[in-house]
């Protein structure tokens, strides 16, 4: 074989290489979008206690997201809460509006406690209460 050849086998070869690294490329990363799109939501019941109740205000059916440390929780009344981690600062977050929110035990594996400027939401994985 003539280097002339030589040189056409291996640029077909890099060719054909470059096509299935880019192909598997894009496939790892739609499989990464898509995952990512149905990961980490879960039906939920959220207790909202306005500051100083003993009892609850109101109770709600609602969704709770986590996705790289970002919270939504979206009541079925229409209301809807963003929390965005506070960086360096495990368990804090702020709200849409810049407000602190503070992640706080309390409930053990039954759920979460989110406390607002003016109210706590309690987020239990168990939805039986409403049904």
């Amino acid at each position: 074989m003539s280097t002339y050849q030589l040189r056409g086998i291996r640029r077909l070869w890099y060719r054909r290489m470059r096509l299935y690294i880019g192909l598997w490329m894009s496939v790892i990363v739609s499989l990464g979008i898509a995952s990512s799109v149905w990961a980490d939501s879960v039906d939920v019941r959220c207790d909202i206690y306005p500051n100083g109740a003993r009892e609850p205000a109101g109770q709600y059916f609602c969704v709770f997201a986590q996705r790289q440390g970002y919270i939504t929780l979206d009541r079925a009344d229409g209301v809807y809460y963003d929390f965005y981690p506070v960086e360096n600062q495990p368990g804090q977050y702020q709200d849409h509006h810049g407000r602190p929110v503070y992640h706080l035990s309390g409930l053990g594996n039954a759920g979460m406690i989110f406390q607002l400027v003016h109210e706590s939401v309690y987020v239990y994985w168990n939805t039986s209460g409403l049904e």
